[in-house]
């Protein structure tokens, strides 16, 4: 009872650590796709709940330094200080609530145009906040030294923004801090009159835009400004900046909703969105980087336990699917509160990956013997013993055993040049048509087909099932598909199609059987002499002037049919000859060719000078006849007997 109880209480702790395994394997799963895919969904989503600004009204102006401004002055940097201090006190007369002034004083000019810029700030009867930035910022140490002293009792705020590491996109409100380690103020803070940057530090930036492509905030060059009516600067903040090609240019999560061009800001309009968003008192918080992943890891746990838990696939996946629909909701209602920004794809992503995970493991585990032998064999042997394999009535021995076996190797002549000259929807078409016929043939005959490479198919009999009357089913295979090949060429060279004939070899004997590659990839195939010799049969017909070449072993275990014999073949790699015999019809056996072919072999045979001559009795009663045909030219080039070295041909 003890025991029992031992093992009732370990139950969830052990489904506990699964869960918790799986979970945080899924997590690590998700990440990557979270992580490139997950930002572009949340500025989505923000985007669409947050962005519109149709209706929007702000007191904020922009006043732009194009490159037609920069036109008019003999030199682009520093921009002239004059024109700043005059376009300074235009913007002044028109009495603005505040003056952001978004170019770096890092370095003297004119000294003239110096003096009067920084007189037109001093005496501005508006506030004006001046840009800052440090040595972080790739400024020099004379060039910081410079604007320190610039700033010195002058209001300023950094113009530092932060790009996200991953994208590049700018999406949250900068955290500032010198080289000290103090906070410093936002440019925006300081427009808006912040003393001291908020605690938000994963605050989002909320981007406007409009339907019509245009900026929620009036933007002036700079040139114009004098020529504008003042009453369209009065009240207003007035921000100035540049908006040149190339400079101070940041992409933002708009890009995802209007492309690059449309989604990428210049630095000023960026200034101006988080000043008018913290006018408005608006902010949205968002999850951090570490936040992000523990969500990933109790969302795959989660999904992992459900799924231990729920034995029903069916009721498992449709509430893990409504669980995510009811936090996609939940973070749609987050953000459309203003409150905070959950990461969109993160979470559900890692309870799928968990999900299915757990399926894929549960799966494997049930069926993973009927699924490898499906896999295995589905495709070479016929469905009936694919059926016997699967329900354990035939034994299988995997990795490999020797066993007598019979291989069929077929090769359709001069496909390889024919192919060259059609067209390859018509060669497509041919091979496909030809080779399913092929297969259907091997399959109906009890075959494992062992390999197809282009035109060529190679099958045996004997394994994975013990088939004693295998040579006679190859036998009659051969016969199947010679009569289907010849016909099918047939019809192709009626559509002039130059179609060659099939060449089939045979060999029974002795191979090793079995699953050979590897874990991954892996072919259900035979190695061994038996393979080879089947394959030099089947090339022997191209020297023989024959379709079908059988071995002796063959030829012997097929009482039932007829043969006549082509000679002693030397086979490459091979030291002893091999009997060969082409298999003929009874119409064939009763001729009088053959019966003549037969007498002449027989001479042949025992080395008799009249051999040649009862040889070419036969041609003149066979014209055509391959055999025949080979023996002659060997005899009149001095052979003698049956024996035959093709490695020599």
């Amino acid at each position: 009872m003890m025991a029992k109880k031992q093992r009732r209480h370990g139950r969830p702790s052990q489904r506990f650590l699964v869960a918790l395994a799986a979970g945080a394997l899924a997590a690590a799963l998700a990440l990557p796709l979270a992580s490139r895919l997950g930002p572009v969904l949340d500025d989505l989503l923000v985007i669409s709940v947050l962005g519109d600004c149709n209706d929007c009204e702000n007191d904020i102006v922009l006043v732009t330094i194009t490159e037609e401004t920069l036109a008019q002055f003999p030199y682009r940097s520093p921009i002239d200080r004059r024109f700043l201090a005059e376009l300074i006190k235009t913007i002044d007369a028109a009495s603005p609530q505040k003056i952001g002034l978004d170019v770096l004083l890092d370095g003297p000019s004119e000294s003239a145009k110096d003096k009067q810029l920084l007189d037109a700030i001093d005496r501005s009867k508006a506030p004006i906040i001046l840009a800052e930035a440090g040595t972080r910022e790739r400024l020099t140490h004379e060039q910081a030294a410079y604007l320190q002293a610039v700033l010195s009792d002058r209001q300023s705020g950094s113009i530092v923004l932060q790009r996200d590491e991953a994208d590049g996109v700018l999406r949250h409100l900068p955290r500032l801090e010198d080289e000290s380690g103090t906070p410093v103020r936002s440019f925006a803070e300081a427009l808006a009159g912040e003393a001291l940057p908020r605690e938000q530090a994963t605050g989002r930036i909320i981007y406007q835009y409009r339907s019509n492509g245009t900026s929620p905030f009036p933007q002036y060059p700079a040139q114009t400004v004098p020529y504008l009516p003042k009453a369209w600067f009065t009240d207003k903040y007035v921000l100035i900046g540049t908006d040149l090609p190339y400079v101070d240019q940041h992409p933002t999560p708009m890009v995802s909703l209007a492309g690059s061009e449309a989604g990428t800001l210049t630095g000023i309009e960026v200034h101006a969105t988080i000043l008018a968003q913290q006018l408005s008192e608006r902010s949205l918080g968002s999850a951090s980087f570490l936040n992000t992943i523990a969500l990933m890891v109790l969302a795959g746990l989660a999904a992992s336990f459900g799924f231990l838990v729920i034995a029903r696939p069916l009721t498992y996946f449709t509430l893990l699917f409504q669980v995510i629909g009811a936090y996609l909701l939940a973070a749609w209602m987050l953000v459309s509160l203003e409150i905070l920004l959950l990461p969109v794809l993160g979470p559900p992503a890692a309870a799928v990956c968990a999900a299915l995970g757990m399926a894929l493991m549960r799966w494997r585990k049930d069926r993973s013997e009927r699924v490898f032998l499906k896999t295995a064999f589905s495709k070479y042997v016929s469905p009936a013993l694919v059926k016997r394999l699967t329900s354990g009535d035939i034994s299988l021995k995997l990795g490999g055993e020797k066993r007598p076996v019979t291989y069929l190797f077929t090769d359709l002549q001069g496909f390889t040049s024919l192919s060259e000259s059609l067209p390859p929807e018509q060669m497509a078409e041919l091979l496909n048509s030809y080779l399913d016929c092929i297969c259907d043939l091997a399959t109906e005959h009890g075959a494992t087909i062992d390999k197809i490479i282009g035109d060529a198919v190679v099958c045996f009999f004997g394994a994975p099932d013990v088939d004693p009357d295998q040579a006679r089913r190859a036998l009659e295979l051969s016969l199947a598909l010679d009569a289907f090949c010849e016909s099918f060429r047939k019809d192709a060279n009626d559509r002039s199609i130059a179609l060659g004939v099939t060449r089939i070899g045979i060999h029974h004997g002795e191979a090793v059987v079995g699953n050979f590659g590897g874990s991954r990839f892996f072919d259900y195939t035979g190695i061994g002499d038996t393979v080879n010799t089947a394959a030099r049969l089947e090339g022997a017909n191209k020297f023989l002037g024959t379709r079908i070449c059988v071995s002796s072993e063959v030829a012997a275990k097929c009482p039932g049919h007829h043969f006549r014999p082509l000679g002693d073949l030397v086979l490459k790699g091979r030291s002893q000859p091999v009997a060969c015999f082409e298999p003929i019809s009874d119409q064939d056996r009763s001729s009088a060719w053959m019966q003549a072919y037969l007498a002449s072999y027989h001479k042949m045979s025992d080395a008799s000078p009249d051999a040649l001559s009862c040889l070419e009795s036969v041609a003149t009663l066979k014209p055509g006849d391959g055999p025949t045909q080979f023996h002659i030219e060997r005899l009149r080039d001095g052979a003698a007997g049956t024996k035959v070295t093709l490695s020599e041909k």
